[in-house]
């Protein structure tokens, strides 16, 4: 990639915030040496790296990064058999149970974040290596006593010459005899020996060894002779102690340069996973999203920001380039944002192929270049003796001879710096050659010349940088399909030129040419900001209209859920009030029957209970009003899918299809039902369902049904079937909710009056799967099995 062009569109500053993002050294390193790629492949598969790390950053309460030491020095020097020291083993064994921490993660989220986890799958397993230093540290990260058998031995030794030499400098002390010669009765250490505060003047008087003086002269520290064989000592155990530490460390160098390769990798696969995660970082900083690659080959950046700028400031463009067209011509004022919405485009192609996401809006797409050539700025030279022509004459001939139909191309002022006529010849020829090569370029010119060529030229469109000509001052917004005047005279009447100079050169302008192009241009690019501005107010009010229409949708719905829970529970209370009045019945009916005993005979007792009881059974309650339901298509009706029973008032849940009929699981119970009978349930009442759910398993997984006052079987012999019915209803609603199937109703044989009676009730009930007579050893015709 053009390192000119990286430099001169900001790549490099954006590649230093992804370097301070990064969290170790080696990270980094990756960081400062990321480049764009010009391979699409590449450039995907780094922009799916960043996408996962962008995500996990935003779903994850953490991430295991940080606390990584750059051990690869102290690796080299492992492999050059180099002795590790203390702080090299403490590095490497505290990243080496980073590692195992970071492959466990991603271990356990593979499906989440499959690069990733093949990324962090190349980390090796250093359980050996960790639980061999970890013998020699502690958690202090001080070496163990045990960490040989013979530094154990020597510090044992050591622990107990310390004592001995203490108490031998203890006597001297205690001696009255050289009280008089102690500066301090201390005990204090000097090049590792034990040694004495002698005042100065008593040097000669005190024998020993003198090892250090006080600041000021007064105090010698000196060793007494009769300690100076424990001192030897204690500093040859130290010695050895010394020398066992160095071979244990040895022992640990050889051990990690055993694993040397697996360790190098690992480190490289981890500080890889930190720059990625860097990069989603940067995204999540610039509020930036991910660009689609376009094979079609289009450049569609819809609201881009520039990243360098500050995001209070920044004026969002939308760039569009290809199809149509592949030259973008923009025209405008000076100041008005046309090299930055340039260098805007230049900055995210680079950003794109080095796979970092972009501050544009979803929907954006991009292709991969093979390169960015781009002619920006005045870079006049002279000690070359280039002009600002000739600098831009030397690159873009540079531009010419290398450039092919898979690059961009961005130029600023073509033609610029020298004589207008010639110059606006020159871009012309420029831009003809330019489109038979193919590239796709955007340059910026305020030559009138070029905006015609552009405007009468196929593949080449003109764009300009809006200028608010109220307050005479540029709005940094981007307009493609119409030029866009200079605003010189504007700009310089804000800036406060004189108004005789500007009146001269608008005369001087008009007798130049017959039609005044910069009038024209203002008043077209008001007209197309205008229907712009008539866009979007439209565009905010067909949200608003779906806004309401959503809001309109959701109380419609709460209005008929609303609806249908009164309905629901005034169809409840209706039955249970019936349930009562008819209980409340048959006890005025016993009450009758005690009453009228000995006053009526047995045939007109019972003729007027009948009477009262067939009173009683034709009291009926009015009938909810049922909401309309769609019916449902046979057509589309699967297993395992909700629906809603008619006849029993419920939601279900399909388990088989029988042609015209249909198994259906309710409430506990399966049972066949007609397909007109079921039809397409509400979303409140599946949220509902859903919510009962979840009430239910958040309660105790198992709940005992008391089961104990239900019995299996009903015994009606001798009543009538009006006086069984109750008895039977309550019987068969106690051992449906009890589990129970099937039960028996002992009806007794006689006229066979009382079986029909009740096998006329069960057929009427929807939850009864079926019934039959018992066999003859249990009944026979006498009993009646019912199923659920």
């Amino acid at each position: 990639m053009n390192k000119r062009s990286m430099r001169i569109l900001g790549f490099y500053q954006v590649q230093n915030q992804l370097v301070r993002l990064a969290p170790s050294r080696l990270s980094k390193e990756i960081a400062r040496h990321l480049r764009p790629e010009s391979d699409a492949d590449t450039v995907e598969a780094r922009l799916a790296d960043t996408e996962e790390a962008w995500h996990c950053l935003q779903r994850e309460a953490s991430v295991p990064f940080g606390g990584i030491t750059d051990i690869r020095p102290a690796l080299e020097k492992a492999k050059r058999d180099v002795t590790l020291d203390g702080q090299d083993c403490i590095d490497i064994w505290q990243n080496a149970q980073r590692y195992g921490e970071i492959k466990a993660y991603f271990s356990e989220k593979e499906s989440d974040y499959p690069r990733l986890s093949g990324q962090a799958s190349v980390i090796g397993d250093f359980s050996l290596v960790i639980h061999k230093i970890a013998q020699v540290f502690d958690q202090n990260h001080q070496i163990r006593d045990n960490a040989s058998v013979e530094l154990l031995r020597l510090r044992t030794r050591i622990s107990e010459l310390e004592r001995q030499t203490k108490r031998y400098v203890h006597n001297v002390l205690q001696n009255k005899e050289y009280q008089k010669y102690f500066q301090d009765a201390l005990v204090t250490v000097r090049n590792n020996r034990y040694v004495i505060p002698v005042k100065q003047e008593y040097r000669h008087a005190f024998p020993g060894i003198v090892h250090d003086t006080s600041a000021s002269g007064a105090t010698l520290y000196i060793e007494p002779m009769a300690i100076v064989s424990a001192n030897n000592d204690l500093q040859a155990a130290r010695i050895a102690e010394t020398r066992e530490i160095e071979k244990i460390f040895r022992r640990l160098t050889a051990l990690i340069a055993g694993d040397y390769e697996n360790l190098y990798d690992s480190t490289y696969a981890v500080g890889q996973l930190e720059f990625i995660f860097a990069k989603a970082q940067l995204a999540l900083s610039m509020k930036a999203t991910r660009p689609v690659i376009s094979k079609r080959r289009m450049v569609k950046l819809i609201q881009a920001r520039h990243p360098l700028i500050d995001a209070a400031k920044v004026v969002p463009n939308t760039i569009i380039i290809g199809g149509e067209y592949r030259i973008l011509l923009i025209t405008g004022s000076n100041t008005g944002g046309k090299t930055v919405s340039m260098k805007t485009l230049g900055l995210l192609v680079l950003m794109h192929q080095a796979g970092l996401f972009l501050p544009v809006m979803e929907g954006s797409e991009l292709p991969v270049f093979r390169d960015v050539f781009s002619d920006i700025g005045d870079e006049q030279d002279i000690s070359q003796n280039l002009s600002t022509f000739s600098s831009h004459m030397k690159q873009l001939i540079y531009i010419l001879k290398h450039c092919g139909p898979d690059d961009l191309i961005l130029a600023d002022e073509l033609g610029s710096g020298t004589d207008p006529a010639e110059g606006s010849a020159i871009a012309i020829a420029i831009l003809k050659d330019l489109y038979t090569k193919g590239p796709y370029v955007m340059v910026t010119t305020h030559y009138n010349d070029l905006k015609n060529f552009a405007y009468n030229t196929p593949g080449i469109e003109n764009g300009h940088v809006e200028f608010d000509v109220n307050t005479l001052k540029p709005t940094y917004k981007l307009r493609i399909g119409s030029a866009g005047s200079s605003h010189a005279f504007s700009i310089s009447e804000r800036l406060g030129m004189p108004k005789e100079i500007l009146d001269e050169a608008r005369e001087l302008r008009s007798r130049a040419q017959d039609v005044d192009m910069e009038a024209i241009l203002t008043k077209l690019n008001a007209q197309s900001k205008r229907m712009d501005e008539e866009e979007q107010e439209l565009q905010a009010k067909l949200a608003r209209a779906r806004q309401t229409e959503e809001e309109l949708r959701r109380e419609k719905e709460k209005v008929s859920s609303k609806r249908q829970d009164i309905i629901d529970s005034s169809r409840r209370q209706a039955v249970d009030m019936k349930r009562n009045l008819r209980l409340e019945a048959e006890k005025i009916i016993r009450e009758l029957k005690a009453q009228s005993k000995e006053s009526l005979s047995e045939k007109e007792r019972m003729k007027a209970i009948e009477q009262a009881r067939r009173a009683i059974q034709q009291i009926s309650l009015p009938e909810a009003e049922k909401p309309h339901r769609d019916p449902i298509d046979p057509a589309q009706l699967k297993t395992g899918q909700q629906v809603y029973i008619n006849s029993l008032d419920g939601l279900g849940t399909v388990e088989e299809i029988h042609g015209r009929k249909v198994t259906v699981s309710v409430r506990g119970m399966t049972v066949r039902v007609k397909i007109q009978d079921i039809s397409a349930p509400y979303l409140s009442e599946l949220k509902k369902e859903q919510q009962e759910e979840k009430r239910e398993q958040s309660r105790s997984s198992f709940r005992p049904i008391r089961t104990g006052a239900v019995a299996t079987e009903l015994n009606i012999i001798g009543k009538t079937g009006p006086e069984a019915i109750p008895e039977i209803e309550r019987f068969l609603d106690q051992a449906l909710a009890a589990g129970f199937s099937p039960v028996r109703i002992i009806h007794g044989k006689g006229s066979g009056a009382l079986r029909r009676a009740v096998h006329a009730f069960l057929d009427e009930q929807p939850f009864v799967k079926q019934y039959k007579l018992d066999d003859a050893q249990n009944g026979g015709d006498g009993v009646t099995l019912v199923y659920f």
